[in-house]
């Protein structure tokens, strides 16, 4: 090429576009289409995050049951710390108590009883009522592991919603998949720039073809290493370079925090789960154990035997025990308030993250990435190679040989 070529200039514009383009395609490629679009099973395309969302909720599920949460610590000791939570349970709980005393044990005695009783009754079924809610919570906190499966109730979240993963990804990776596609365009640019150069010097057809292909390759490819690498502090002059993920560990765990608390082990989960399948025997157990404790209180106090008979104690009891039995758990005031932890879990999911060394930690987002990586990096370097080949034919009127 004996004469300067203006259009040469383009290169880098173009070669930055493919950096951009490629990294904005494998971002949108992770996350979408949640459903397989396309002829199955080759034919087409879902996105990497809700094709793999089984695996990658294995996963996560693991890391909260590992590192992240200890449901001993969580569940121990909730009557001491929720105490206004536990209050309203056994407000409640008292006055229906108090209510089958008055309109179904004892109507008439109950109506001619004098204050002076009526205030011993209620403040015996308070009492009685406080040691049964504590014992329930006592025995469930003790207990918790043995019908706590947290690693199920995630891997049920995500498998319910195979959205809900690409959603969470979004939320505390968001910055790093901007970095992907701005580095895209840096990238790019920068390769272009020596792109250029070596087709000034070296006009053949295949060059742009092939630097395509090495800019739609190589800005994938370091785009998404660079996210997690180098993982400790590296300092190059002035500049200390960090995987960019890496380095918002502390901002990245309030994000993750949220998230599980609020959209994965909230109150609605963690009752679901206590109330159907493997978990409600257990629970049922304790509370059953507990209220047939409380009965016998009643049954040897003096007071109480001058309202009520023993046979319609014994009645009571058999009518109680039947409807805890039959009762519908989710609405349980003891289950509900168990359940309601959602403040407790947050805090330790968040301190439990911060404390992660930077191999545990980068775990929470690289195994997404690493689910058809090959693929994203390979279709960048395809991408570029097409678009390389086009500028050969539509801007320097060549060919590839």
């Amino acid at each position: 090429m004996s004469d300067f070529n203006p259009l040469v200039l383009c290169i880098p514009l173009i070669s930055g576009f493919i950096g951009w383009f490629t990294n904005w395609l494998a971002v949108k490629a992770v996350l979408y289409p949640v459903e397989f679009v396309g002829i199955p099973p080759l034919l087409g395309w879902q996105g990497v995050i809700p094709k793999n969302s089984e695996e990658l909720g294995s996963n996560f599920s693991e890391l909260i049951r590992d590192k992240l949460v200890d449901v001993e610590q969580i569940f121990s000791d909730i009557s001491h710390d929720d105490s206004e939570a536990i209050d309203k349970v056994v407000e409640d709980v008292a006055q229906e108590v108090v209510y089958e005393f008055s309109t179904n044990l004892a109507p008439d005695k109950w109506a001619r009883a004098k204050d002076k009783l009526r205030a011993y009754i209620n403040d015996l079924v308070r009492r009685n009522v406080r040691k049964v809610v504590d014992g329930i919570f006592e025995r469930m906190g003790r207990e918790a592991k043995d019908f706590m499966d947290l690693d199920e109730i995630v891997r049920q979240a995500l498998a319910d919603d195979r959205a809900l993963l690409g959603r969470v990804m979004v939320e505390i990776a968001g910055p790093e998949f901007k970095f992907i596609e701005r580095s895209g365009l840096w990238f790019g640019l920068t390769f272009g720039v020596i792109q250029m150069f070596v087709w000034i010097a070296y006009p053949a057809g295949w060059v742009l073809p092939a630097a395509g292909f090495f800019v739609g390759y190589a800005t994938n490819w370091l785009a998404m290493h660079l996210i997690f690498e180098p993982k400790s502090p590296v300092k190059v002059g002035p500049v200390v370079i960090q995987g960019v993920f890496i380095k918002r560990q502390v901002e990245v765990a309030g994000h993750f925090a949220d998230i599980m608390a609020e959209k994965v082990l909230h109150a609605e989960n963690l009752i679901k789960h206590l109330t159907e399948g493997p978990s409600r025997e257990p629970v049922m157990a304790i509370v059953e154990e507990e209220v047939a404790g409380s009965m016998k209180v009643y049954e040897r106090d003096t007071m109480v035997a001058m309202l009520v008979s023993k046979d319609k104690i014994a009645e009571a009891k058999e009518d109680l025990m039947d409807r805890v039995r039959n009762a519908d758990m989710s609405e349980s005031g003891p289950v509900q308030a168990f359940a309601d932890q959602s403040d407790r879990i947050h805090a330790q999911i968040k301190q439990n993250l911060e404390a992660l060394d930077s191999d545990e930690f980068s775990s929470v987002l690289r195994p997404v990435f690493q689910k058809d990586e090959w693929k994203l990096i390979l279709a960048g370097g395809v991408i570029g190679t097409v678009i390389g080949a086009l500028q050969v034919v539509f801007l320097f009127g060549g060919s590839f040989f």
